[in-house]
């Protein structure tokens, strides 16, 4: 692996398109992949967010939150919250800039894994933190906070990125994961700090749902520590259909002289004109030392004859 990673992505290519991942439809010249489907719901939220008025009734109701903070929670029966939570973000510049992050290596990520590998890993982000936070919920009386926006899935597919390219470096040349690991650091400072349960639950199953599904669909070989959970074919892409048996080499049959037929030869049909060889001889030795004109008809007309026989002799 080359110690520097070199990034590409769509801006540049005159439509907006995600680094090379595979669009599920396309509207004009705008491709829709996973990618940019959660970027394009973002900024849409980030409108309805201004526009709902200050009670955000709609938002409130799409945050991941615990029971009876903001409403009656995954627990109260809302259960959609698993899954909207990552679509509905507040309009800041920490969110554009959170939203061009995942517009780079969300591209790069779909690209690497093709769009099914891409949604499912992205799928699993969204929901393994949700159920956990509900999990916690359910257990500790006294635990409490509220999620929304895109950011904690961006950082688990930061996560990733690194564990595939362990050795590319990011700004100022800075390796990742030394980038990476200061991120981490001050994620928990952060929440050692408000001393925020909900936070450290959220974080910490990000981090590790990022590493071990990543890692279960067949990526990050390079980082052996990462551990990994049996997935179904179905779910890897790996092939399901048997594997055919290696076809028995025959060996040749030795054939011994009980199977040996016996073909019967052509009779030769004795000469009609039989010549003495010794005429014939001398006609030869006549016609190399005294040439073709020395013969007289008669013996012309014999060597013809001789040589019409060995020919019709030859051809039956």
């Amino acid at each position: 692996m080359p110690d520097r990673y070199s990034f590409s992505s769509g801006f540049g290519r005159g439509r907006f398109s995600s680094g090379g991942g595979q669009p599920w439809f396309v509207v004009g010249t705008l491709e829709f992949t996973t990618t940019v489907t959660l970027i394009a719901a973002n900024i849409v939220w980030m409108f309805v967010y201004a526009a709902e008025g200050r009670e955000h009734s709609l938002t409130r109701r799409l945050w991941l939150t615990t029971e009876d903070l903001l409403g009656p929670g995954v627990l109260g029966g809302e259960v959609w919250r698993l899954v909207t939570w990552p679509l509905v973000a507040e309009p800041s510049l920490w969110t554009v800039i959170g939203l061009a992050f995942f517009y780079i290596f969300g591209g790069q990520m779909e690209a690497l894994m093709g769009r099914r590998h891409f949604f499912s890993f992205i799928l699993a982000l969204t929901l393994v933190p949700a159920i956990m936070v509900t999990i916690f919920d359910a257990l500790v009386p006294s635990f409490a906070g509220l999620a929304g926006g895109i950011d904690m899935v961006q950082f688990g597919v930061i996560i990733a990125f690194v564990a595939q390219y362990p050795t590319a470096k990011f700004f100022f040349g800075i390796p990742a994961p030394i980038m990476i690991g200061v991120f981490v650091a001050l994620q928990y400072l952060s929440i050692l700090a408000d001393r925020d349960e909900f936070r450290l639950v959220l974080v910490t199953a990000a981090i590790a749902t990022a590493l071990i599904a990543f890692k279960s669909l067949g990526y990050a070989n390079s980082v052996p520590w990462i551990p990994s959970v049996p997935l179904p074919a179905s779910a890897t892409g790996a092939s399901t259909a048997p594997t055919r048996p290696a076809a028995k080499q025959r060996r040749p049959r030795r054939r011994g002289r009980g199977n040996l037929k016996a073909v019967p030869t052509r009779p030769t049909s004795p000469p009609q004109y039989p010549l003495a060889d010794m005429e014939i001889d001398s006609l030869l030795d006549q016609v190399a030392e005294q040439g073709l004109d020395s013969l007289t008809k008669d013996q012309r007309k014999r060597l013809e004859e001789h040589s019409k026989r060995l020919r019709k002799r030859r051809d039956q």
